[in-house]
């Protein structure tokens, strides 16, 4: 068509979608989905009408802008969204988008288009949201390439079914998976920790739950070091060792790390154990480091390199359970900078089993 003449048909086709009979516009949608005369705003008249007017574009127009999806979304149409979660091609963006709907068909379709360009955040999310949901992690655990991090999410909370075929995909070791879920709950309650101290509950109320509760372990204690919540530390180790508050906060200030390893001891810490806590003990000390935000991830990026690098090669059985915690729910880019700093290839999933 010439250009006066294309500009006439796009305004009839506005007129006739805009049409109070439901079958004209629908033939309307069904005519121009991928057709050079669909501009944004038909686009957008037909797909925010009813469904199954608006269907045809929502799934096969692919030209739609993603603000036209967006809006569409926002609409909180289920049978809408879903026809948006299984196109051919979704942004990064339009994915985040349906990834924080609650309609679990919706979330489903999404995890299973090979087309959604799925961020490691976005992925990492619906992991942690619906790893117990076999609708949701099983074509969850079928995309292509799953970053670690996701992996790691969906092996320790999902069904039999979906563990199986992700060890199957990524050659996982059967140890590896065991720890992985045992250590579920841990990574779980740590994760707590540092939003219940920001709302003022006290570190030392929170031990004594988790110490009265059977789950103040030494793996718990030790991913709070290195995370750099030194206050929850501080209160563990006095519980654990049954020593006075003060005393255990005095015996942590000596710079000499004696203090530290007589808490340990009286925390019925193993002493081939004692190694990793002094360890990030000594960091935060020579790096002046005493808790909060402002230098937390320099910290923990420097501690983990130094645990990898100076207990890393260790034989002990029990050194390699407390290291491989700290890999849970830790920033991919952060834990790459601490091994390449370490020089250490401890790395729990990989493709490659860790030494049984």
């Amino acid at each position: 068509m010439a250009p006066g003449a294309q500009e006439t048909a796009r305004d009839l086709l506005l007129r006739l979608a805009r049409d109070t009979v439901l079958q004209v516009r629908e033939a309307v949608a069904w005519q121009v989905y991928n057709s050079p005369l669909l501009n944004d705003e038909l686009a957008s008249a037909l797909a925010t009408d009813v469904t199954s007017v608006a269907f045809p574009l929502l799934r096969h127009a692919d030209s739609l802008a993603d603000s036209i999806l967006l809006e569409v979304i926002g609409q909180d149409d289920a049978a809408k969204q879903l026809a948006i979660a299984a196109r051919r091609a979704l942004s990064a963006t339009v994915s985040h988008a349906l990834a924080k709907v609650g309609n679990l068909a919706v979330i489903a379709k999404l995890a299973g288009n090979a087309g959604a360009e799925l961020p490691e955040k976005t992925l990492q999310g619906l992991a942690d949201r619906y790893a117990h949901v076999p609708l949701i992690a099983e074509p969850l655990a079928g995309r292509e390439l799953l970053p670690a991090s996701v992996v790691e999410r969906l092996v320790a909370g999902a069904s039999n079914l979906v563990r199986d075929m992700l060890i199957s995909r990524y050659h996982l070791s059967p140890v590896l998976v065991k720890e992985l879920v045992g250590h579920g709950r841990d990574s779980a309650t740590l994760a707590l920790l540092r939003p219940l101290g920001r709302s003022g509950m006290h570190s030392r109320a929170m031990a004594v739950h988790l110490h009265d509760a059977g789950r103040l372990g030494l793996p718990l204690l030790l991913r709070a070091l290195c995370a750099g919540d030194f206050d929850f530390f501080a209160a563990g180790i006095s519980v654990r060792s049954h020593v006075a508050a003060g005393n255990a906060a005095a015996l942590l200030a000596d710079g000499t790390g004696e203090g530290l390893r007589t808490l340990l001891g009286h925390a019925h810490v193993p002493k081939r154990l004692h190694q990793p806590f002094l360890l990030a003990h000594q960091v935060a000390q020579e790096m002046d480091y005493a808790g909060g935000d402002v230098g937390r991830v320099a910290y923990q990026t420097a501690v983990l390199a130094t645990l990898y690098a100076k207990c890393g090669q260790s034989e002990e059985r029990a050194m390699d359970d407390l290291l491989l915690q700290l890999f849970d729910s830790k920033d991919e880019q952060l834990v790459d900078e601490a091994m390449d700093r370490a020089g250490v290839l401890f790395v729990p999933v990989r493709g490659t089993p860790p030494r049984e």
